[in-house]
């Protein structure tokens, strides 16, 4: 476990140079044009959660540049820590925007003198936390196969996928009853919130984890 965390913070050190004022200046003036143009909460958390998901990638763009990745095949370090250190990374990674989202979102919404409420935010926020980290699943699979030079476009593709399949979907069920199965859905979860939100847990965890084997098994085999 030491050895995992040991990963889990080399990655941090990786980003880290990439957190400069500079940067989170420009983050903080997208999030408050996007909060005063759109009067929502919303719309700043999932730009927030996509700058996460770019960053959670940062390290493999590092390893590659600098051959990181050809001196751990050269060392006697297991595959399972790095993997498990590179996951863990980018779910704390993810929980520490989560947290900065929502406490920016209520400080931008009250100087904007917009509404706010507590507790829609915090579901905004589970339901991106939820929506990145399926997509970063998605996505560390194909780094660790190819290597961020390589997987860099196909890695975004899901994020394209799931916009265009919404569409898909829509049009050959039609956009009315589309619009009803969401609505119906949101109602059955706010009616039936526990088990809801144990189903939404248990898929989450399945998905992380299979995503976490099919990384290492890509990562065991993959040449330098």
């Amino acid at each position: 476990m030491n050895r995992t965390l040991s990963f889990t913070k080399l990655d941090y050190i990786t980003i880290k140079p990439y957190l400069t004022l500079k940067n989170i200046l420009i983050f903080v003036l997208v999030f408050a044009f996007i909060g005063y143009g759109t009067g929502d909460s919303s719309a700043m958390i999932g730009m927030l959660m996509m700058y996460s998901t770019i960053y959670a990638s940062y390290p493999f763009a590092v390893g590659d540049k600098n051959g990181i990745d050809t001196l751990y095949a050269t060392l006697p370090i297991a595959k399972k820590n790095i993997v498990a250190g590179r996951y863990i990374f980018a779910l704390c990674l993810n929980v520490c925007v989560c947290a900065i989202s929502l406490i920016a979102s209520a400080i931008l919404m009250t100087a904007l003198g917009k509404r706010f409420s507590w507790g829609e935010t915090l579901i905004t926020i589970l339901i991106c936390f939820a929506f990145f980290s399926i997509l970063e699943a998605l996505q560390l699979p194909i780094y660790f196969k190819l290597g961020y030079a390589k997987a860099k476009f196909l890695a975004y593709l899901p994020l394209a996928a799931f916009p265009a399949a919404v569409m898909v979907i829509s049009i050959f069920v039609g956009k009315d009853s589309f619009s009803a199965f969401i609505e119906s859905m949101f109602s059955w979860i706010q009616a039936n919130d526990f088990y809801a939100a144990a189903f939404i847990v248990i898929i989450w965890f399945l998905i992380m984890l299979f995503s976490g084997l099919l990384s290492y098994r890509f990562y065991k085999k993959r040449d330098f």
